[in-house]
């Protein structure tokens, strides 16, 4: 991944699809978009939503889009690579909003995960429970009261 990137500022952690291929990166960038697409089935919040994949978590399989209508928009989806259209909740909305709001998700996950929060933050076991994150939002961009969640 190119130091130039803003996905650079997520960590090592992300692939940027739109920039050179990172050496760690063996995943086809042009089916990402082709699950994303399958998997978003019309009871799905974003289902009609023009989103563009920017990058791809090498460690899972998590891939972060960029709303194309709102620019200033991102979304962490994780995909299921079942290669059919998914039912429920599935592929979950990890993390909706603006792009600072997408960083301090990665960097509450990073904390949780690593067991220290960046500064010095005391995030008190809820880094990852909900807690304190914006609502995620339906296509229009308005909060959705009943978001689907991944699973605990």
């Amino acid at each position: 991944m190119k130091e130039t990137s803003v996905v650079a500022k997520l960590g090592d952690d992300w692939c940027d699809v739109t920039a050179d291929r990172a050496e760690d990166c063996d995943l086809d960038h042009l089916a990402l978009a082709a699950e994303l697409s399958t998997e978003v089935h019309p009871a799905h919040p974003f289902f009609g939503t023009a989103l563009e994949v920017i990058a791809h978590r090498l460690s899972n399989d998590d891939v972060l889009c960029r709303h194309r209508a709102t620019p200033s928009r991102y979304s962490i989806l994780h995909l299921t690579w079942s290669h059919r259209e998914e039912i429920g909740g599935c592929p979950t909305i990890d993390a909706d909003g603006e792009w600072r709001d997408i960083v301090a998700y990665e960097n509450a996950v990073d904390a949780a995960l690593g067991g220290s929060a960046p500064n010095g933050t005391d995030l008190s076991g809820a880094a990852l429970s909900g807690a304190g994150r914006k609502p995620e939002r339906g296509p229009t961009g308005q909060p959705r009261e009943e978001a689907p969640r991944r699973p605990s």
